[in-house]
């Protein structure tokens, strides 16, 4: 049974002044839908608290399997089992129970991690869909906990819209996600997982979700716990993010001289436009309680060589004001490598100044 608030903020999300017939017929099907989900999908959504060190972080996940598979985003776990200190997965099942998890493979790249709980079978769990069954335009649910576990809540219901489903970067919705809600579920109107929450901002635009493909593809790799790729392609913006072979043109052969011309000789060649340079910045972020904090940087990366810590909350970059995490992200695609920016930091209360200068993403 649905706790009450959920019903009545379910009911909200539907509520409209005036519809004709027809609508009023597809919108009440489309909410027993989101109904019948919700009431299935909610017992395998979960919160998963992670530390390593003295770093600690939460975020959301979704079990897949009954033997306690579980999918989310690798920011969320990444930095535990990596032998940086003691490390530890506690998994908040939706009624409150805590169990320790282990985290499998992570696919930074993509940013997609799996871990297992380690205890216990039969768990509530969900079903995969297929890359191939997922649409552009259709309507989807996002699941998680914004916040951490809530146990008066549960897990919050943002119905939505997927506006683009990009395979070969990510998906992006318009569903209201925040701080929290990183690694949890997005599911289509039949109950299965069709992408999980990566980058999140204050603006809808950005929010962007791992395509479940990218985990049918990296199955059997994350099972065995291989860990790869950088996870500062989540700054990057790119819209492609699969691995491109490089591909000789075609030389063209030289038009061949009129009757009595003089056969032309070896041409210049016409200068061509180069690829901008990928700039790093060497940071994850993650909107909490509203504000832009940094949850995760990269050992060796820019940002940790000018002083950027875990849990800075960024303030303003270049003097102008952070409205989101696309702020930021625009900026450094806009910069080269070399250029150095400016970011205005709130750290135990105390704003302060850090200048980063970009370097050039390996």
């Amino acid at each position: 049974m649905l706790p009450p608030t959920a019903v009545r903020g379910l009911a909200a999300a539907f509520t409209v002044l005036t519809v004709p017939a027809a609508f009023a017929d597809t919108l009440k099907e489309r909410q027993a839908k989101v109904l019948s989900v919700v009431e299935k999908a909610r017992p395998a959504v979960v919160c998963i608290q992670s530390r390593s060190g003295a770093a600690m972080g939460s975020g959301s996940g979704v079990i897949v399997s009954n033997d306690g598979i579980i999918l989310t985003a690798a920011h969320v776990v990444d930095g535990t089992g990596g032998g940086k200190g003691p490390t530890e997965v506690i998994v908040v099942l939706n009624d409150g129970r805590e169990v320790k998890a282990k985290v499998l493979g992570r696919d930074r790249n993509r940013d997609a991690a799996m871990c297992k709980i380690e205890q216990g079978t039969e768990w509530a769990h969900v079903e995969m869909a297929k890359a191939e069954t997922v649409e552009q335009g259709e309507w989807c649910i996002a699941m998680g906990h914004p916040g951490g576990f809530d146990p008066q809540r549960g897990a919050p219901v943002r119905v939505g819209r997927l506006w683009q489903n990009n395979d070969k970067a990510y998906y992006r919705s318009d569903c209201t996600v925040s701080g929290g809600d990183s690694g949890g579920p997005l599911f289509d109107l039949d109950g299965r997982v069709i992408g999980i929450h990566s980058s999140i901002s204050m603006d809808l635009a950005e929010n962007r979700h791992v395509p479940i493909g990218v985990f049918h593809d990296d199955w059997d790799r994350l099972m065995k716990g291989d860990s790869w790729g950088n996870m500062n392609k989540l700054l990057s913006g790119s819209e492609d993010l699969t691995p491109k072979k490089k591909e000789k043109p075609e030389p063209k052969a030289a038009p061949k001289p009129e009757k009595g011309e003089t056969p032309p000789g070896p041409r210049e060649p016409a200068p061509q436009p180069s690829a901008k340079t990928a700039v790093w910045l060497g940071i994850v972020m993650d909107v909490v309680d509203g504000n832009i904090t940094v949850t995760e940087v990269a050992d060796g990366s820019p940002a940790q060589k000018a002083g950027l810590e875990l849990e800075d909350v960024i303030l303003k970059i270049d003097g102008k004001t952070a409205g989101g995490t696309g702020d930021i992200a625009a900026r450094v695609r806009g910069a080269s490598p070399g250029d150095a920016v400016t970011f205005t930091v709130r750290r135990k209360g105390k704003e302060q100044d850090i200048s980063v200068t970009l370097a050039e993403r390996k």
